[in-house]
């Protein structure tokens, strides 16, 4: 064993070694939870994207003059989307030419994410 002389003052190496251990986990434990937090909002991001277009699609139908059954898909960047008209029973009786249509959207993205909405539509 060594002994410290009186005047002297300092770490050892065994408490420099320890100080540095406890450092390096910490920044271990931060970079996973930083990660973590990134890999969220990408997630959010994609979500929120999604949901625009979502909105969109509906909307611009539901603008529009004239509808009719059909079924529309397309690209947007890196989403798929999908629009679904068909006839919809109308919960009473309609008078004079008009007809109730049922607008189905869903819009995709990566493996497995995916937004849908359902919306319905008195048209002529």
């Amino acid at each position: 064993m060594s002994r410290r002389c009186e005047g002297q003052s300092g770490f050892s190496l065994v408490e420099v070694l320890c100080a540095l251990a406890v450092a390096a986990s910490a920044i271990a434990v931060l970079t996973t939870g930083v990660g973590g937090s990134l890999k969220g909002v990408s997630t959010l991001d994609r979500h929120l994207g999604a949901r625009l277009i979502l909105q969109s699609i509906l909307e611009d139908e539901l603008a529009a003059g004239q509808t009719a059954p059909a079924r529309r898909a397309g690209d947007s960047g890196p989403y798929r989307w999908q629009l679904i008209i068909e006839p919809a029973e109308a919960p009473a009786r309609l008078d004079g030419p008009y007809r109730m249509y049922r607008l189905t959207a869903s819009v995709g993205w990566g493996r497995g994410g995916q937004v849908a909405g359902t919306a319905l539509k008195l048209s002529r």
